[in-house]
């Protein structure tokens, strides 16, 4: 199969967040079950072309746009194996240090630049011949490709058999700008209405996407339900119930070729499900590294954004009342956010520092230290789309403790103790006592020595691969292909 893979970022060439790991991911595993993948993203300033060897090919490449055209450059690389990757080259809208904003504060002509990268790559797919029979877009920033595809390309005979898929990452980023982007787009003023791309006064980006693709998909199955409701789905709500008979879920996965405590380079010991001896070294590098007290305290990891999103003052919260009620209980974390929040750590970390471990900012070797060395890893998310690290922790023996929300509730099962199944710990509502809750119940299965080496078996042989992700995400194509959902 053919498949165009559009997207606004891509691992190793510019990243923000997920959506560069999966689109890094996700084209790899499918371009190994033998599809042919064309990958599309900007050339950003940030992606050097020496670095990743990029040819410059084809002829300039006309883009229309507002009341005439602008010339792009195509440049091609092979360093991503089995992926065909083009990179969309316009020093005014890309040549620039962030990818969408500077220090903070959004480009104000972002809907130009990707309205603009929208129509580039559907030139640069004609001039290329690349015959797709899936375009699969990421996003508010290429959510107007299905849009385009049914207006301006219609009757391009090149794209006669491609359907559109648009995966949702994260519905708290729409895109919604003001009508006048209307004429960037070269769209009648007949589409400005609530059906098609009209939206409180505005045109959004994603509701455009979501009305015109083929196939819509988020990255879990418990988020496709979420969105549905005006909690998650926000004033979205409602059109992703208008559109969810194809509307899907499919679970992202994990890069075990990077997290894998076996052959984990980062850590200091490795280890396996048959030999823990190296997680019990790694727990007291762990605790060595932080400055606490070496004991067999059970540790409580986290890898996060200190923001509202990641419920980061619930969990600042519920660890103040714990520390104060358990004093057999050690906690450690890696991040960057909102600065309160750093000040209530920091305030907390104060009266119990032989407890408490912090570092503020990112670091790969910490965070695969704190993966391979805590004994639970909570993450008390009031919404997650996916979200990677509890399957981190599942394959490195550390028992997640999460909100059950997202992606967070497809792959982790509530422990049985009765029953001896189950990965991890969850709870529903997000508020303080249900955290705490689930927190104190995780920490009473850690003194039964043998409940706990069952969890640890049962967390270990979890398995989520990209080619499992890559399977299903097959069956979607076929699915959109054949219009038979």
């Amino acid at each position: 199969m053919n498949i165009a893979f559009i997207t606004s970022e891509a691992y190793p060439f510019a990243k923000t967040g997920g959506l560069a790991d999966y689109s890094y991911s996700l084209p790899k595993a499918l371009a190994k079950r033998g599809h042919s993948v064309y990958l599309f993203l900007p050339r950003y300033y940030c992606i050097n072309k020496n670095t990743f060897k990029c040819t410059l090919i084809g002829k300039p490449l006309a883009v229309p746009i507002g009341n005439g055209i602008r010339w792009a450059g195509i440049y091609y690389t092979d360093y991503l194996e089995g992926v065909h990757t083009y990179f969309i080259e316009h020093d005014d809208y890309y040549g620039r240090d962030g990818l969408y904003d500077y220090n903070g504060i959004s480009y104000n002509d972002n809907a130009e630049r990707f309205i603009y990268f929208c129509r580039a790559c559907i030139e640069a797919i004609k001039q290329l011949a690349i015959a797709p029979e899936i375009v699969h877009c990421n996003d508010w920033q290429t959510a107007l490709i299905p849009l385009f595809l049914k207006t301006h390309y219609v009757h391009e005979p090149i794209l006669h058999n491609a359907k559109s898929l648009l995966a949702i990452h994260n519905v708290g980023y729409q895109g919604v700008f003001g009508k006048e982007v209307l004429q960037l787009m070269q769209l009648p003023d007949t589409l400005y209405n609530p059906e098609h791309i009209e939206f409180y006064g505005n045109v959004n980006f994603m509701k455009a996407g979501i009305v015109y693709a083929d196939g819509l998909t988020t990255v879990s199955k418990k988020y496709t339900q979420e969105i549905q409701e005006k909690e998650y789905g926000y004033d979205l709500s409602t059109i992703f119930k208008a559109h969810n008979k194809k509307l899907f879920g499919i679970l992202n996965g994990v890069d075990y070729e990077h997290w894998n405590p076996e052959k984990d380079n980062l850590i200091p010991y490795n280890y396996s499900i048959n030999n823990l001896t190296g997680k019990r070294k790694c727990k007291k590098a762990l605790q060595e590294f932080y400055g606490l007290t070496k004991n067999n305290f059970p540790i409580i990891g986290c890898i996060s954004r200190l923001t509202y999103q990641k419920g980061m003052d619930i969990l600042i919260n519920t660890l103040d009342w714990l520390f104060f009620d358990e004093k057999e209980v050690q906690f450690v974390i890696v991040g960057s956010g909102e600065q309160w929040i750093v000040d209530r750590f920091e305030a907390l970390r104060a009266i119990f520092p032989d407890r408490i471990g912090v570092w503020w900012g990112y670091n790969e070797k910490i965070a695969h230290l704190i993966e391979a060395g805590s004994d639970f890893y909570v993450m008390p998310s009031r919404y997650e789309p996916s979200g990677l690290n509890q399957m981190y922790s599942l394959a490195y023996g550390t028992i997640p403790i999460v909100r059950a929300t997202g992606g967070l509730d497809d792959s982790i099962e509530q422990f049985d103790e009765k029953l001896l199944v189950g990965n991890g710990f969850k709870y529903n509502n997000n508020d303080i006592a249900e955290l705490y809750t689930a927190i104190r119940y995780a920490l009473r299965v850690y003194k039964n020595t043998l409940m706990m080496k069952q969890l640890i078996k049962n967390a270990m042989s979890f398995k989520r691969s990209w080619d499992d992700t890559a399977k299903e995400y097959e069956e979607l194509y076929n699915k959109i292909a054949t219009n038979n959902y």
